[in-house]
Formats: structure tokens, sequence, C-alpha cells
């Protein structure tokens, strides 16, 4: 488990889950969700942060994850966010390509 800073100051507490899943969750008064036109959420957004995007990217325990799907989590603890992301190792060929432009 590690704990990382909202920009507010704000914990957000990253675990892996499982082989393939990360929860992220802390106190955020909001979330902003969006979905594609297929309803699939695609984007989800703590207040303060982070961001999360699906093919997009999260670091847990020094290693870079490709954010493949994200679920948020319906919590009923007021103030409270959660969401757990499916995720795959980034290949080293897909950071090079990325670093390269």
């Amino acid at each position: 488990m590690e704990i990382i800073k909202s920009r507010y100051g704000l914990n957000r507490t990253i675990e892996k889950i499982d082989t393939n899943q990360i929860r992220v969750m802390g106190e955020s008064q909001f979330q902003r969700v969006a979905a594609n036109d297929a309803g699939e959420v695609i984007m989800f957004d703590f207040e303060g942060g982070p961001a999360l995007l699906v093919g997009g990217e999260i670091t847990y325990q020094k290693t870079k994850w490709k954010i493949e799907n994200i679920k948020p989590i319906e919590t009923y603890r007021e103030g409270f966010s959660e969401c757990i992301l499916t995720v795959s190792m980034k290949k080293e060929k897909e950071e090079l390509a990325a670093w390269q432009g």
C-alpha cells in the first residue's frame, strides 16, 4: 500500500488488490466521472487529483501500470471516494515510444 497526497494535501491510498487490479481511495468531497458513448467509464477524477484515464498510467511501487478499465465504487461514507482500476504492466517499448514522442 502507498499513500500519496492530493494537491490539497489529502491522502489517497493506492493498493494492489489482485494481479491486475489497483484500488485508489481517499477523502474527496466530490469526483468527476466521464463515460464514452457505450457507457464505459473512461475517466475518474478525485477532488485535487489524481485524475485517472483509461489508456493513462499509474505508478505503484515504482512500476508503471497502464489503466485498462475504471470501476467507480459507490461508498456511503460522506466525503470519501473510491475506484478500482484494471491494469496491465506497461511495456518498455511503450515507455520508449512515449518518451520519443
